[in-house]
């Protein structure tokens, strides 16, 4: 049951609902694209610290700061959308382990929906699952089993599995590199395209040391290679997410630091594009952002991307 509700649940509900994205996106993209102003869009929960894993490199899980309550979920959306964000993302730690009382993760759903939000993204590492009424779900794979296991441990077997069971319709794979899962990049993305895993495709993120350079960090120089190999897969047809002119974007490093469209909200407040302090940005590996960035400089490819998520 929960299966058929996430899928029925991350499908258009209504050709009002299509209108009413319409009329908020057109006069918005007009002050985004063409005016070169940025206004609030994206807003993230980071609903608990905990996690069901122990990754190395993670310093967001594990912090032992208590959970977001039900209450202060509720009272953030509805501020949320007062401000403008229409698109919103849940993430942790691991998401799917909280809760409050009777409220559930589901419950969070739903009640964005209520409010009015256009699509909810939900990040996870896939060990509980995929039975989720979000609309897009984003699971974490670092490569294939050894390589995943470097970084995440040795449940790639089970997140494999949850994907496959096609508990959702739309799921896309975040891969972080980082010194150990860079030599896995091709590999995984054959084995997603000749498998026909299940999945839009793959994100790749570079390890960003939120808390201090690590043995994991690439720096600038060492990153470079790397995503000509990225842009190579594209060039190849293999399933990367990221747009060419993101990469570019991550490579020259030509891109404004705290992206201001978004903004994480946790337990202590409200964070503009990370929870990271402002001396880790110019080592950020957030892909996302320089997606976002070559949006608003509408460059054809990010133009494209973003389609593949609205």
């Amino acid at each position: 049951m929960v299966a058929r509700q996430g899928r029925d649940a991350a499908r258009p509900r209504t050709a009002s609902a299509l209108w009413r994205r319409l009329a908020f996106y057109a006069p918005f993209a007009w002050r985004f694209l063409v005016l070169g102003r940025w206004e609030p869009l994206i807003y993230g929960l980071a609903l608990t610290d905990r996690c069901n894993l122990h990754c190395h490199g993670c310093r967001v899980a594990h912090t032992g700061r208590p959970d977001m309550s039900w209450m202060q979920v509720n009272a953030a959306l509805c501020d949320a959308w007062a401000r403008g964000y229409r698109e919103l993302y849940l993430s942790g730690g691991e998401p799917t382990l909280w809760s409050d009382g009777e409220h559930s993760l589901e419950d969070v759903i739903s009640e964005a929906r209520r409010i009015g939000f256009f699509h909810v993204h939900l990040y996870t590492n896939g060990m509980l699952g995929l039975g989720t009424a979000a609309d897009l779900v984003w699971v974490s794979m670092d490569g294939l089993p050894d390589t995943f296991a470097l970084r995440r441990g040795d449940h790639f077997g089970q997140v494999e599995a949850a994907v496959r069971q096609g508990q959702h319709p739309r799921v896309a794979v975040i891969y972080v590199i980082d010194r150990h899962t860079a030599r896995g990049i091709e590999p995984f993305l054959r084995w997603v395209r000749d498998s026909r895993f299940p999945v839009l495709g793959v994100m790749f993120y570079f390890h960003t040391p939120y808390y201090g350079r690590d043995e994991l960090y690439l720096d600038a120089d060492e990153r470079a290679p790397l995503i000509d190999r990225l842009q190579a897969c594209i060039r190849s047809g293999l399933p990367v997410l990221n747009s060419r002119a993101g990469l570019r974007a991550l490579k020259s490093g030509d891109w404004p630091r705290r992206v201001p469209v978004a903004v994480v909200a946790d337990v202590d407040g409200e964070h503009v594009c990370c929870r990271a302090a402002d001396d880790i940005c110019a080592d950020c590996g957030y892909a996302a952002c320089t997606e976002i960035t070559e949006f608003h400089r509408l460059r054809p490819s990010a133009l494209l991307g973003m389609v593949r998520y609205w």
